[in-house]
């Protein structure tokens, strides 16, 4: 396991009330799905998916803790430390049409996918939910919206707030509908709150579509040695074998019932 490269941060983006955005001055051969282990000398390391891998490494934060709260202190000229990227279960580029689906923060992790999807001429409808206007990563004339309208165009680009902006009710509802209405997709990619991304696959089981989920646990290696994030009853380890995964690879496990926190201990999702 190698030790963490410190590395400088070149910008800091406030993206929503409780989001920041940082560019690293780090490049790297990431993929869409990958993450980075960011260490921050005595408050500890956690992962941290990308939300840009062309050019200068981005990742995009929200406060939910005590790390991110430190995080959160850096200004533009820091170091934080980095190790990475991880993952070998990414996000894979599949067909000619698809839909992205996000909840709260996970739209980041799920732009290097859009510009990969953009830079092949595939179609891209991208749904994205909130819980309030004020933390709307994609709210209009947004910085991260208006990266995603030179992508994907604006008309395809649905918000929520469960509508932050254009649909009062949960993405999840959006796209039962879209898809009932007649609407097909080669394949669904999703990040966000697990229970929302466990509808967002059984909604695409029911429309017989194929569905990739990025999911998020305790992890603290990061290269698969200590287990602790490994998937009951498979073994599967998120840090090593994920974190993106096919939904359907995912059927009949912990995914949207439960995860495990730093003690091991069960807690319901």
């Amino acid at each position: 396991m190698n030790s963490p490269e410190m590395v400088k941060i070149l910008e800091i983006y406030e993206d929503s009330q409780d989001t920041k955005t940082l560019v690293l001055d780090k490049r790297t051969d990431a993929k869409p799905g990958q993450f980075a282990m960011l260490w921050i000398p005595g408050a500890g390391e956690k992962p941290f998916s990308f939300s840009w891998v062309k050019g200068n490494i981005e990742v995009t934060v929200r406060m939910v803790g005590g790390f991110t709260k430190e995080l959160f202190k850096l200004k533009k000229g820091d170091f934080i430390g980095f190790r990475g990227p991880y993952g070998n279960g990414v996000f894979r580029l599949i067909g000619k049409k698809v839909c992205v689906v996000s909840g709260g923060v996970g739209v980041a992790p799920l732009i290097p996918l859009v510009e990969q999807a953009r830079e092949k001429n595939v179609d891209v409808t991208i749904l994205a939910g909130s819980t309030t206007q004020k933390c709307c990563l994609l709210r209009k004339n947004s910085r991260l919206r208006k990266k995603l309208e030179k992508m994907a165009g604006r008309e395809k680009i649905l918000t929520t707030t469960d509508g932050c902006e254009t649909e009062d009710r949960f993405v999840t509802e959006l796209l039962e509908e879209i898809m009932k209405n007649g609407e097909r997709f080669d394949y669904i990619y999703t990040c966000g709150p697990e229970i929302m991304m466990k509808k967002v696959a059984d909604i695409a089981e029911k429309y017989n579509t194929h569905c990739e989920v990025s999911l998020d646990r305790y992890i603290k290696c990061g290269v698969g040695i200590c287990g602790q994030c490994a998937i009951d009853p498979s073994g599967l380890m998120i840090c090593k074998d994920g974190p993106v995964f096919n939904s359907r690879l995912l059927k009949d496990s912990e995914f949207g019932r439960y995860k495990r926190d730093s003690t091991g201990t069960k807690i319901e999702i």
